[in-house]
């Protein structure tokens, strides 16, 4: 009887260690009863690091916020970061590290535009959940890819609405409109804003003028949109080109309305162009980062104190607010499905998310079966040069 009870007693333990076992072999990569690995491939070198480095900072003060709160069900999260200087070449050999090597559940940084195009079909292969907050392009969403989520506007989206309302906010019909854009998918997206906002207001563009990828000298572009007359330019530049066009406005001294796209909404433009940057209205989707008493702003800024320094505060921008509304929406998600943490689950809380709030930083995010894009709703800026920052020119604006 009693070997009968042995035996009995070593089956069942043998079940139960098979099923643990079994259990372990089933889970998706990156997820143990302790540990939860999230994974970004971000821009940590060269000039585009002025991105990188704050969204990796709101990505560390993120984690150790969630884990100061007990984790994921109980599990800490942990958040490797791989630097592909913003070359899709290592943004790919990058996400394959993330893959192979740390084994991630989940992307939380996606680098830019074609970036991200570079990673897509691994995703997709792979069913890695991945949230884009740093560079949102038509080709991530349409077709829609399923584990994808891209919160906020396309530079076509937001530069069309924040022109039209500058236009008619402003009685600005009179004016005659003048383009500078990058000759690259960056510039041809802003000009798609540009001339779909045209369009819909029934106006006319005077000139529109393309520049090559790098170049460094605006002045015979910044010329040939001021002997065409133009009282109103969208400044189509990232970083440099935008603040060297400002300043050769300035030294031109043309009267005009200047637009810019947000990737232009940084202290460096600032910092750069000086008082040449004075009044120039940035199209953006999200609020200055100095707004602090935007809850969500006010939260993270205070956060990024509580974890980090005086230093990382002062180096926030945009992207740091971004990347805080990427986090935030994918917790939520991960919590719901803290008891059963599959990819699968997360893809569908996901999808499911309806009027998801970041307490005034973005508009409210919605997906659904087939909608990959949310938070379109752009916000209209304005530089303060004096001020050495940015302010609201507008609240939250229609996105149509």
């Amino acid at each position: 009887m009693r070997t009968l009870q042995k035996l009995t007693q070593r089956f069942c333990l043998g079940a139960l260690a098979a099923l643990t076992f079994d259990s372990a072999l089933a889970a998706d990569p990156g997820v143990t009863n302790e540990k939860l690995v999230l994974g970004a491939v971000i821009p940590l070198s060269g000039p585009p690091s002025i991105i990188g480095k704050a969204i990796a900072t709101t990505l560390k003060v993120w984690e150790q916020d969630v884990n100061s709160r007990g984790g994921i069900g109980g599990r800490k999260i942990d958040i490797r970061i791989e630097d592909d200087g913003y070359v899709p070449q290592r943004t790919v050999q990058g996400l394959k590290k993330l893959i192979d090597v740390e084994q991630i559940f989940a992307l939380i940084g996606t680098s830019g535009s074609s970036q991200l195009l570079a990673m897509l079909p691994i995703i997709d292969e792979q069913k890695i959940p991945a949230i884009n907050h740093i560079a949102v392009n038509s080709a991530h969403f349409n077709p829609p890819h399923k584990t994808l989520f891209n919160i906020g506007a396309t530079y076509c989206q937001e530069v069309s609405a924040s022109m039209k309302h500058l236009v008619t906010s402003q009685k600005l019909q009179g004016s005659k409109f003048g383009l500078i854009f990058q000759e690259d998918d960056y510039g041809t997206d802003v000009k798609c804003g540009y001339e779909q906002a045209l369009k819909e207001l029934g106006l006319k563009s005077s000139i529109e003028v393309a520049y090559k990828r790098g170049a460094k000298d605006f002045s015979a572009e910044v010329l040939s949109v001021q002997r065409a007359g133009a009282t109103f330019v969208l400044t189509g530049g990232i970083i440099t080109e935008t603040a060297a066009m400002l300043k050769e406005i300035a030294k031109n001294q043309m009267q005009a309305v200047r637009l810019a796209a947000h990737p232009s909404h940084l202290p460096a433009v600032l910092a750069l162009a000086g008082p040449a940057a004075d009044g120039v209205y940035v199209a953006e989707y999200v609020p200055p980062v100095t707004d602090t008493q935007t809850q969500g702003i006010g939260k993270l800024t205070a956060l990024t104190y509580k974890y980090f320094s005086a230093n990382e505060v002062k180096d926030m921008n945009r992207y740091s607010l971004t990347a805080y509304v990427g986090v935030q929406l994918l917790e939520s998600a991960l919590n719901a499905c803290a008891k059963n943490l599959t990819r699968a689950c997360v893809v569908e809380k996901l999808e499911q998310t309806n009027n998801f709030t970041s307490d005034g930083i973005m508009a409210p995010l919605t997906f659904g079966p087939n909608i990959r894009q949310s938070g379109t709703r752009p916000i209209l800026l304005k530089a303060n040069a004096s001020a050495g920052k940015f302010e609201r020119a507008s609240e939250f604006l229609s996105s149509k």
